[in-house]
């Protein structure tokens, strides 16, 4: 039997248990995503408001982390580490992130500016292409049964013939 040799030590140094959140910041970075949210959503009405961005930003870390409700927020909060790495130092409050998106849920416009962020995000992956689809469960169950529908590859089963049930 091989034993392994470890030490271990101590540290004042901040420690973060969130390490996989840095790769989410980077990408939104990488992708700009803060400019883009900034340039098709309302902005506050205060110079004191919280920009669209940062709502984003902080809604999407706390997806990534596993964040079931808005008071999961405490986590990305008490977390000094991540914090200071991603510089987190202006986070919304549980109740403001509630009623910021109670706000933004009754403006129409909203779907407007998600499908202008969507499209400057996906322009560059899609190139020219005019329609594109997104089967979100790619999951094909052949079947031989009469009542069963056509799938839209027209059933792709060895034989081709298969019906989706």
């Amino acid at each position: 039997m091989t034993i392994l040799t470890y030490k271990l030590d101590t540290t004042n140094d901040l420690l973060t248990s969130r390490a996989g959140l840095l790769s989410i910041a980077h990408l939104m970075e990488t992708l700009r995503l803060a400019e883009r949210i900034d340039a098709y959503f309302p902005q506050p009405k205060s110079n004191r408001g919280y920009k669209p961005s940062e709502f984003f930003k902080t809604l999407i870390l706390m997806q990534h982390e596993g964040s079931f409700h808005l008071d999961d927020i405490r986590h990305l909060q008490s977390d000094e580490a991540l914090g200071s790495v991603l510089n987190l130092n202006r986070l919304p409050k549980a109740t403001t992130l509630g009623d910021w998106l109670r706000r933004m849920g009754r403006q129409p416009q909203m779907r407007d500016a998600w499908v202008k962020v969507n499209q400057s995000l996906l322009q560059p992956a899609l190139h020219c292409c005019k329609k594109v689809t997104l089967d979100i469960d790619a999951t094909e169950i052949v079947a031989h049964k009469a009542d069963a529908q056509w799938t839209y590859k027209k059933g792709s089963s060895p034989n081709g013939v298969g019906r989706l049930s």
